[in-house]
């Protein structure tokens, strides 16, 4: 029964790490590219803890099947401060 709670332990804490490497690949090409990238978690639903460091907002949710990599602009429906608008994805014309 043991060997069983580790294995599952291990997967899941498999599954996190991956998401949070792939996680990791957006927030190093948006910042090597000049955008802001707001908040990088791993996991959905409630936060387990978070921290600021810089502009970015990194933390831990409890269900660590998915994550994100919040970067301004990232959709048109995005709203966009105006300090971020030189740094955002997608820079609109008018």
């Amino acid at each position: 029964m043991l060997a069983y709670i580790i294995g599952v332990v291990l997967f899941a804490l498999g599954i996190c790490v991956s998401v949070a490497l792939h996680e990791a690949g957006h927030m190093v090409t948006a910042k090597a590219f000049g955008m802001k990238v707001r908040r990088y978690f791993v996991g959905f639903g409630p936060t387990v803890f978070s921290w600021r460091r810089g502009e970015t907002e990194y933390g831990l949710k409890w269900i660590p099947l998915g994550g994100f990599c919040d970067i301004a602009g990232m959709t048109a429906l995005d709203e966009v401060t105006p300090d971020e608008a030189p740094r955002a994805m997608w820079r609109f014309k008018t």
